[in-house]
């Protein structure tokens, strides 16, 4: 094993104890910025560049709120994601259970088989999915419009509910409060819809489709991850989702792991995998330091202060995932748009679960559309699809998709 990568497991471990044992997590944290910094020379220039510009404005922002004598403490700078990267090495485990790309070309999945189990099984591997499915489809090395669209954005529709997307543990971290079994049953209906709109868009096109052919022992990873985590939440309520999951995660991949790859799984996965981690512990990192940054120069001014907004509500929420997609696709991840909106509304004191519904959204839709986003560039550079196509193809689909998300905030506010 690599330095970095003996880095991010040692981490990994001190964080799970930390947090079962209550103890601080700046010692975990300091792991994390070593890795990091150690790994920065080799990240790609476009995760360097960005991590590299919130970082410099969360310095600013810093540098403002300590002139002004900010009661927040400067330390929660280095660890307030803490308990999103333990959850992120954890996940990043999943991919060691990845099943085998059978080499039957015989069969083929159909339109919504595929995007059922793309979403299926990218709510419990992630971005692995991408590959399993991709190199399945894929003919001389290229993907069409319906089976990239159908990849792609099923795919990205998990993070409305999956506890195994970092997007759900952001959530948790920015909308205090949160319970994840109230906020499930609206998770579910919203990636629903997304799926919805995605089919109704691939319907209309006219070309070959060649799918991924699910069986039902496929499934069988999801569904247990998930019975998991839920049980697990509902035996020990006071046990944290990004904690569960990482408690989960690294031993249900290696029992389900396939057992003719395992000594090359595992040595790819501690040689390579977990250095792999160092783009997202970046933009994690990176993003921490911004969004405290805004929160300890709010803390420094004048209690008397008066936002612009008196109330955050369902209209407000559905403008602001309109906002954050639509910067989405200037390639600003939606975790930085979640980092920056968060502790503007605190003193709102907006309802945890409709923040929680807006923050998964904005991941699910922004990352779905985006050309930009790190899953749909992957399929771009992997399967021959230029960015500038993928752009015009997903345009529709995102205003579709903000407008069914609209529908599942009308719902919830009904139902209030």
């Amino acid at each position: 094993m690599r330095p970095s990568g003996a880095l991010i497991l040692a981490m990994l471990a001190l964080s799970v104890i930390a947090s079962l044992l209550d103890w601080p997590l700046w010692p975990a944290a300091i792991l994390a910025w070593l890795a990091t910094l150690r790994l920065l020379r080799g990240l790609p220039r476009a995760s360097r560049r960005q991590a590299g510009l919130l970082l410099a404005a969360g310095i600013l922002l810093w540098g403002i709120a300590l002139a002004r004598g900010t009661p927040y403490p400067l330390w929660h700078a280095f660890t307030t994601n803490q308990t999103l990267l333990m959850m992120f090495a954890g996940v990043s485990f999943l991919t060691l259970a990845t099943p085998a790309v059978r080499s039957d070309e015989a069969r083929s999945g159909s339109r919504l088989g595929t995007l059922l189990g793309a979403h299926l099984f990218g709510a419990a591997i992630n971005l692995s999915v991408v590959f399993l499915f991709g190199e399945r489809m894929q003919r001389d090395g290229r993907l069409n419009r319906t089976q990239a669209s159908i990849l792609g954005r099923s795919f990205a529709a998990a993070a409305t509910w999956s506890p195994f997307f970092v997007a759900m543990g952001v959530a948790l971290t920015y909308a205090p409060g949160l319970d994840y079994l109230a906020l499930l049953p609206w998770g579910l209906l919203a990636g629903a819809a997304l799926l919805l709109v995605n089919l109704a868009d691939v319907a209309r096109l006219d070309e070959p489709f060649q799918g991924y052919p699910i069986e039902r022992s496929a499934l069988l990873l999801p569904c247990l991850l998930a019975l998991a985590v839920i049980s697990l939440h509902l035996l020990w309520p006071a046990l944290s989702i990004p904690l569960i999951i990482a408690l989960v995660a690294p031993p249900f991949a290696l029992l389900l792991m396939p057992r003719d790859d395992r000594r090359t799984r595992l040595r790819r996965h501690f040689t390579q995998g977990l250095q792999g981690l160092a783009p997202q512990f970046a933009l994690f990192l990176a993003a921490g330091v911004i969004s405290t940054g805004l929160t300890a120069l709010l803390a420094s001014l004048p209690q008397s202060l008066d936002l612009p907004l008196s109330h955050f509500g369902h209209w407000q929420a559905w403008f602001a995932l309109g906002l954050i997609v639509a910067i989405a696709f200037t390639g600003v991840h939606p975790l930085i748009g979640i980092a920056t909106l968060a502790p503007l509304v605190a003193p709102l004191q907006p309802d945890p679960t409709l923040l929680g519904m807006l923050f998964l959204m904005s991941w699910a839709l922004g990352t779905g559309s985006s050309p930009l986003s790190g899953s749909n560039l992957a399929i771009c550079v992997r399967y021959g699809i230029k960015a500038r196509h993928m752009l015009r193809w997903n345009l529709a689909y995102a205003l579709a998709g903000w407008l069914a998300c609209g529908a599942v905030f009308a719902l919830h506010a009904a139902a209030a």
